[in-house]
């Protein structure tokens, strides 16, 4: 690949307070995505790829100048929590009331080279694979991956011999503090 630049494209990955399993299940992971439209909307943003499992997601989006990528992350997971709250009855919800449902802290990643953006994709569609939510990348239902297919930019067996290159680098980058080496 040439090095061209791109505008940035920004690799974000919220986490639930404690890896908790709060979006285990397909609603809540839906909720979500259906969040992020909404904020893909208000701050306009060109999306290149999402995923979302059961205690985390992955966003990569490129933001008009005039905006934070903190701002865009707060809308969403404030935008989450209301939908999360009003659709999730007290007594059912899977964190207590007073329990937070995000981690405080959230990752950033800019990509401004196009191996950048592609190791971050291939990442994103093969992550529902390491974390043993499917089998095929293209089967998982909450990510970005089977529009893409749709759309042309993968083949449907896209990843099913093992995983893409730069998986292992993105997923050292990726990992939590504590499991860091």
């Amino acid at each position: 690949m040439s090095a061209s630049r791109f505008s940035p494209f920004q690799f974000v990955t919220l986490r639930t307070f404690g890896r908790a399993p709060l979006m285990a299940k397909g609603p809540m992971k839906q909720l979500l995505l259906d969040c992020f439209t909404d904020t893909k909307k208000r701050f306009k943003l060109t999306v290149a790829g999402y995923v979302v499992l059961d205690d985390h997601a992955h966003f990569l989006f490129s933001i008009p100048g005039e905006y934070e990528c903190s701002a865009v992350m707060n809308d969403l997971r404030a935008c989450y929590l209301r939908a999360w709250r009003k659709s999730t009855p007290l007594l059912e919800r899977d964190a207590p009331n007073n329990t937070p449902f995000w981690e405080h802290n959230i990752e950033y990643r800019s990509a401004y080279a196009a191996e950048d953006l592609r190791a971050y994709l291939d990442f994103i569609h093969y992550d529902p694979v390491r974390h043993e939510l499917c089998a095929r990348a293209a089967d998982y239902p909450w990510s970005s991956l089977p529009s893409r297919i749709a759309q042309g930019h993968y083949p449907e067996t896209w990843a099913e011999l093992g995983p893409p290159a730069a998986i292992s680098r993105v997923a050292r980058e990726c990992a939590p503090p504590e499991r860091k080496n």
